[in-house]
């Protein structure tokens, strides 16, 4: 196996999942170095639901060699979108994979997909730190 195939996995004996009071920006799930997040919904299946979600985006992501970064981008300037077209439809392709998986787990645990999805859409946030994402995407896309 090749390196750069090496760099595209994501190591999962180094990743952590964790439920989060604040988040970098106004969503409920996150992922960045070796943490998955969710935000902190007071429902154990809620968390576990946006993780899942997040751990299979975060993991296609990778593999696709999609930097997180970009990620950012999207999730945080609307223009990102049409300054890398390849990456943004593959990344609304992956999300879409994610909210499968996402609501067949929801639909298991006995929860209805349409009342989980008011629920998380309706979520206030507290948001800590969206200035650093942003120069943290900006420093990262200059690296590259």
């Amino acid at each position: 196996m090749k390196k750069k195939d090496l760099d595209k996995l994501v190591d999962y004996s180094k990743l952590k999942f964790k439920v989060s009071k604040s988040m970098r920006y106004d969503d409920v799930g996150d992922y960045f170095g070796t943490t998955v997040i969710s935000y902190d919904m007071k429902n154990p299946i809620i968390n576990n639901a946006i993780m899942l979600h997040e751990f299979i985006e975060y993991t296609l992501i990778k593999s696709a060699g999609i930097p997180v970064a970009m990620i950012d981008s999207f999730d945080t300037d609307s223009k990102s979108s049409k300054k890398n077209k390849k990456e943004y439809k593959l990344y609304c392709k992956y999300h879409r994979v994610a909210n499968n998986v996402e609501r067949i787990f929801i639909e298991n645990m006995g929860m209805d997909w349409k009342n989980y999805q008011k629920e998380i859409y309706n979520q206030a946030i507290k948001v800590k730190q969206v200035k650093h994402v942003k120069k943290k995407t900006l420093k990262n896309w200059k690296e590259r």
